[in-house]
């Protein structure tokens, strides 16, 4: 707790009280039900009485209703001050009620306490007097009639709900424009109403959880992190903060949320063209270091799926982010043809205890102990692959190979692709003693046919045009072998997933490294 130095508060009659009001002041801070408050009044009163006008004792009520009632209950003649907003009992940060303030003529606190404590409040009570110019001067307490101690009671101020409110509309922290409905409106209908949402229903950002996510990061509300298209929207903290809350994200997910909008508005990821595409792509992110177990992220069963509240509401809030602050709605600027379930959200971890390589992070410069995430754009839904005979690396990666042959058609070559794969397929690479790198190179291998076969024919229009064969050096470069992939880098290998069967899941990029870059950054505070 801390001393209030100012305040202006009504009385029961109406009059304002301003603090300070230049002479020895006694401030307690009450409220009807709490039972110690009812003890400690009537020593109050004696106070009050016997010092005449020499010393203020005020009573701050923390409900307004009660006023007349705790008045008429102890005969009280102080004065009752209205604290009912509870500004003044948050300003003095009390958790407990009763909670007493002795200034001097100089108005410095020179006594705080709090509950009653028999021996302190007689200490008290002296000072008081003597303060008034009445030392030794009995108040009329038969101290022996008093219990030498009892514990106050919990202040309204700290109430579940309350404090968030209160902090909310005093910290000067939110300054977006807030939206008043009726008491009757619903608030998960107005939401839809007013297009906010996903298709799912979204909470309410009320100031109070606002402000409640906002102590999920050291950032200042206010700071710009990014320019969001297609409107080129500044998103601030606290814009991303009201999305996170809408999302169902909970306040310790809020530094990775942020920095998912800081790398999506980056030029090379390029957010604009990955949603407003017509092919439907959407980002997903991959998470690699200890920030995996600390928000609680889901990397083994089922992790590519539904059920984990950090994996789904991290890339939820982003998506709602675009949508919200950045204008990128369905219909308009995101033109996507037939789009899917996975651009609702796809944020994963990944399951480095499970993995036989380096991380995503680790192998991208990053240290093993920091927290970082990419973000990268997938074309289409995720794939899921089946290989539960293949014994070895070779086989392995071969029927990878053919899986990623066909990727989006048979064809044409692409580039950025993630491929997630399951414990127990990287336990067969780990039992071969296979690295990343040993992997790529079999499927760029298996995955080379000669270019007549990438070049569109009277039997698929898919395809490489006719009039690229030029580039490559005429006629003659008909045999030469063409990868699915434009180079090994372009295989992203993640582990994630559980130790359950042999399926792992492929999910295609979008324009890799023409449009679309898989970018990572370390997750700050």
């Amino acid at each position: 707790m801390r001393a209030p130095t100012s305040f202006a508060l009504p009385d029961a009659d109406g009059e304002v009280r301003h603090f300070p009001p230049g002479g020895p002041v006694l401030l307690a801070l009450v409220k009807e039900d709490c039972d110690t408050c009812n003890l400690t009044l009537p020593l109050l009163e004696s106070l009050h009485r016997a010092s005449g006008e020499a010393l203020d004792v005020w009573v701050a009520v923390q409900k307004r209703d009660d006023i007349a009632v705790l008045r008429e209950r102890h005969d009280l003649t102080m004065p009752l001050l209205d604290d009912d907003e509870l500004d003044l009992s948050y300003d003095a940060d009390i958790d407990t009620v009763p909670t007493l303030f002795l200034y001097d003529r100089a108005n410095s606190c020179e006594i705080e306490t709090y509950g009653f404590d028999k021996h302190e409040w007689r200490e008290i009570s002296a000072e008081a007097m003597t303060l008034a110019g009445r030392a030794g001067d009995p108040i009329g307490v038969d101290w022996d009639t008093l219990p030498e101690q009892r514990p106050g009671c919990g202040a309204r101020n700290y109430e579940p709900g309350v404090y968030e409110r209160l902090a909310a509309r005093r910290s000067g922290d939110l300054l977006s424009r807030l939206v008043e409905i009726g008491n009757d409106a619903d608030l998960y209908e107005f939401a839809y109403a007013q297009g906010y949402t996903d298709g799912f229903p979204v909470i309410p950002p009320t100031r109070e959880r606002v402000w409640r996510m906002l102590q999920g990061t050291t950032r200042d509300p206010q700071e710009e992190i990014a320019v969001m298209p297609p409107n080129l929207a500044p998103i601030t903290v606290e814009k991303a903060a009201i999305n996170a809350v809408m999302a169902g994200a909970k306040p310790e997910y809020l530094p990775s949320i942020l920095t998912l909008v800081e790398i999506a508005c980056s030029e090379s990821f390029n957010i604009h063209g990955v949603l407003a595409t017509t092919m439907g792509a959407t980002p997903v992110g991959i998470f690699n270091g200890p920030i995996r177990d600390r928000i609680g992220m889901n990397y083994r069963h089922n992790a590519l799926g539904q059920g984990n509240r950090a994996n789904a509401t991290i890339g939820r809030a982003l998506r709602l982010c675009a949508r919200n602050v950045g204008g990128s709605q369905p219909g308009g600027t995101d033109r996507a043809t037939q789009g899917g379930p996975h651009r609702m959200t796809n944020n994963f971890a990944e399951n480095e205890q499970a993995s036989p390589w380096e991380s995503l992070a680790v192998e991208q410069g990053f240290e093993p102990d920091q927290d970082v995430a990419t973000l990268m754009a997938m074309a289409g839904g995720p794939n899921t692959f089946v290989d539960q005979t293949s014994r070895t690396a070779r086989q392995l990666a071969g029927s990878f190979a053919l899986a990623l042959a066909g990727l989006q058609d048979p064809k044409s070559p692409t580039s950025d692709t993630l491929v997630v794969v399951s414990p127990d397929h990287a336990g067969i690479f780990g039992r071969d003693g296979w690295s990343k790198d040993d992997v790529r190179e079999c499927i760029m291998e298996d995955t080379s046919v000669p270019l007549r076969e990438r070049i569109r024919d009277e039997r698929s229009g898919a395809g490489l045009p006719p009039n690229i064969i030029e580039r490559f050096g005429g006629e003659a470069a008909l045999d030469r072998p063409i990868a699915k992939f434009q180079k090994p880098e372009n295989i992203i290998l993640v582990v994630a997933g559980s130790a359950a069967a042999k399926f792992s899941t492929i999910l295609g990029g979008w324009a890799g490294g023409v449009y679309s870059t898989p970018t990572s950054a370390v997750i700050g505070d």
